[in-house]
């Protein structure tokens, strides 16, 4: 009889710390960085450039995401890219003010017309940089499947190239 209590002590002790393991070993999946958002991410030396993707409809397109400046003086964004149309490398640089948060092609901005050719599925490269940080970004290629990007699509038939 006590045996048989034991046994089933065991079987249940077993039981407890062989389930509870997985929670003990686990990485909390809160704590990897990850982008949130259909777009691509990277922080350079204070900007951080969040959700950029790259919108086509097939005949138009642009660069769509947001830049945040979380310091305390205004930074100069570069961004380099080469232009399909003409096989050229342009750049267009962009003032970020402190503490701002700047939008390109949502909350009612407007996108950054520029060609990288691509097509939807994809995925396009340009460089971003900030004084000595510089880095290659791998930007998505979207459409408008997502009712939420035609607005974006719809804006940039009015939008003139962004680089000379």
């Amino acid at each position: 009889m006590i045996a048989s209590k034991f046994t089933a002590l065991a079987i249940a002790a077993g039981l407890v710390l062989g389930t509870s393991g997985c929670g003990l070993m686990s990485p909390i999946d809160s704590r990897i960085e990850y982008a949130p958002a259909d777009g691509t991410q990277v922080d350079l030396e204070t900007l951080k450039l969040r959700n950029f993707m790259y919108l086509t409809d097939g005949t138009v397109s642009a660069i769509a995401g947001s830049v945040v400046n979380p310091g305390l003086e205004s930074k100069t964004l570069k961004i380099s890219y080469t232009d399909a149309a003409v096989n050229e490398i342009k750049v267009v640089t962009i003032s970020v003010n402190a503490g701002q948060k700047l939008d390109l092609g949502f909350n009612g901005t407007r996108a950054l017309a520029i060609n990288l050719g691509g097509s939807a599925g994809g995925v396009v490269n340009i460089t971003v940089s900030e004084g000595m940080s510089e880095e290659v970004m791998n930007v998505p290629v979207l459409d408008n499947t997502f009712d939420f990007y035609q607005p974006i699509i719809d804006s940039l038939k009015l939008v003139e190239p962004s680089a000379q």
